[in-house]
């Protein structure tokens, strides 16, 4: 390997690894962002036995009370108040996996959260919905893409507000 050769390696693999430790350092910092659950819910499973999945922003079974009743075609998300002063949430739906919550206009809307170009996970940022892989946006307020390469609408799951509850639906709407 002559000097020339040898230096257009060096520079290659730097550059390589260079990007790589970007790219752990963007995980980490997603990861973290995830952990610390300031934009996630837990989805509330209700069973005979009223398990409650753990984090941050979940409640009790006792601050539910026990007339709760989930609306045929629905599953309770969380109470409202478990929002109040939040303009979006990731949660786990449970046909449709990574979901979105977003609040726009004061009117709550459900996402999946996987752009539909790619599979990567939106973002909700200054009224709109970004996929940070390709560019893609998508609005808020019904999940069409108003921008960049995704080829169809983010599925959409309809909402319910009840009994200060939030519900999500079962089948997509869109």
């Amino acid at each position: 390997m002559n000097r020339r050769e040898f230096i257009r390696s060096f520079v290659v693999t730097a550059a390589l690894v260079a990007t790589a430790a970007a790219g752990f350092v963007e995980l980490g910092g997603l990861a973290e962002k995830n952990q610390n659950g300031s934009n996630t819910i837990s989805l509330i499973q209700q069973t005979t036995s009223q398990s409650i999945a753990g984090s941050t922003n979940t409640v009790s079974s006792s601050q539910l009370g026990s007339s709760v009743s989930t609306p045929t075609g629905y599953v309770l998300l969380a109470p409202l108040a478990d929002l109040t002063g939040k303009t979006f949430a990731y949660f786990t739906h449970p046909t449709f996996g990574s979901s979105i919550l977003v609040n726009t206009g004061g009117v709550w809307k459900a996402f999946s959260s996987t752009c539909t170009h790619r599979p990567c996970t939106v973002q909700y940022q200054s009224s709109a919905v970004y996929c940070p892989c390709h560019g893609g946006t998508f609005s808020p307020v019904d999940g069409s893409v108003t921008g960049g390469p995704p080829p169809t609408p983010l599925p959409e799951y309809s909402v319910l507000i009840q009994n200060n509850n939030v519900y999500v639906g079962n089948t997509v709407i869109n």
